[in-house]
Order: C-alpha cells, then structure tokens, then sequence
C-alpha cells in the first residue's frame, strides 16, 4: 500500500513571523515548547517539528552557500 503524505501546511504571514521569532530564541524546542508554540501558532505539535527541522535546513544551507561565497571572492588585503 503506498504511504499517504500529509497535506501541505500553509502558514500565513503572522504565523511565520511568529515561528521565526521563536526560531530566533530557540533552534531546538522540546517537546513543550513546540506545543506551546502550536498554541500560540495555531497548527498541530507535529506542524511545529517538521517547520523547525526545515527552518534548520535551510539555515544550514544559507551558511553554506555563504562560505562558498566567501572563497569564491575572498576578501582583497590591498
């Protein structure tokens, strides 16, 4: 039987913004807090751990793509 994927969570402007603040305080909630952000969010626990490890993702991908960026046009020391 194939697996069923969840539906796509959309998240609207004051949602985000609000993640992104707790994101800001804390990259790895517990159990808890992630139930206290869905509260305030208004989306599912679940919603919450999946958002976090995507917002994790993608930070870990913006450091990369600037490190890359740093050796490609290093700093000129004239």
């Amino acid at each position: 039987l194939p697996v069923k994927k969840k539906p796509r969570t959309f998240y609207s402007a004051e949602q985000i913004e609000e993640l992104e603040k707790m994101f800001q305080k804390d990259q790895y909630p517990d159990k808890e807090k992630r139930r206290e952000i869905a509260a305030v969010v208004g989306v599912a626990p679940q919603r919450i751990l999946v958002w976090f490890q995507n917002r994790r993702a993608k930070l870990r991908k913006l450091q990369k793509l600037s490190i890359e960026g740093n050796k490609k046009y290093p700093a000129s020391s004239a």
